[in-house]
């Protein structure tokens, strides 16, 4: 399989390349076909030969930690604004139709074990159910946080809840289904925008309202492939895959 992997890390986040590269390089889907997408204002140096660096500073006007409530589509979160993800990846919309599936990673993330059956050929979409929403762990409460500010094309009514709610670091799916959908979620986001709309989660709300939508397409992966690296361990029942936010994220934006 040849498989697209999406790195967005603008500012300091670009100091987990290192790791993350490194790690999902070598242990994810060891013997398929990687490449991957680094979406930076930054520069690499010497990068091997699969990856590709995409310089969004160009034609995005994004600055990490640039936070302006009174426009919401340049809110930040994470790595860059959630709700210019997508419109971020549709940039490289014709290249990722080279490839068999397409993978969104957090920017501050890495694997920990080898991963070689990660997809589900079954079905079109993937992502991962979120390990603090998860009877895994010790404090779960078992609510999940969807929107339900009506106003929303987000919206939740609480009897769609079914107890699933992924977490926005980790999704994607088969091409080209992948980039229909993230065509769709970036029409979305748009719409929201244009009616004074900010939905809890930002991408995250956007990505639970369409997994809801096409509940039979997705793939849900267990919380194992999104374990909190700055919660400790013993608070969960199971061990990981990927650590998401590891613990000396603070460390390492600093560098």
């Amino acid at each position: 399989m040849k498989i697209a992997i999406s790195f967005i890390g603008t500012g300091k986040y670009l100091n987990f390349l290192e790791q993350y590269y490194e790690t999902f390089n070598e242990k994810f889907q060891p013997n398929d076909e990687k490449h991957f997408f680094v979406f930076t204002d930054g520069e690499i140096e010497d990068a091997p030969p699969n990856i590709t660096l995409v310089n969004i500073s160009e034609d995005f006007d994004i600055k990490q930690n640039d936070y302006d409530p009174n426009n919401w589509y340049n809110l930040m979160h994470q790595s860059v604004g959630g709700l210019r993800r997508f419109s971020i990846i549709k940039t490289i919309e014709d290249k990722l139709k080279e490839f068999d599936w397409f993978v969104f990673i957090d920017a501050d993330m890495y694997c920990v074990e080898t991963v070689e059956d990660f997809f589900d050929d079954t079905k079109s979409f993937f992502g991962v159910q979120h390990p603090t929403f998860h009877e895994s762990w010790s404090r779960n409460t078992g609510q999940m946080p969807h929107e339900r500010n009506n106003l929303s094309v987000t919206y939740v009514d609480p009897s769609e809840d079914d107890g699933i709610y992924l977490q926005g670091c980790i999704w994607g799916g088969k091409v080209p289904e992948v980039i229909d959908m993230i065509n769709e979620l970036d029409r979305r986001v748009r719409v929201d925008v244009e009616n004074n709309v900010l939905a809890r989660a930002h991408d995250e709300s956007h990505l639970n309202r369409y997994r809801l939508d096409n509940k039979d397409s997705f793939n849900i992966l267990h919380p194992r492939f999104a374990f909190p690296g700055n919660i400790p361990a013993s608070q969960f029942s199971h061990e990981p895959t990927f650590i998401h936010a590891p613990a000396n994220k603070a460390e390492i934006l600093r560098r």
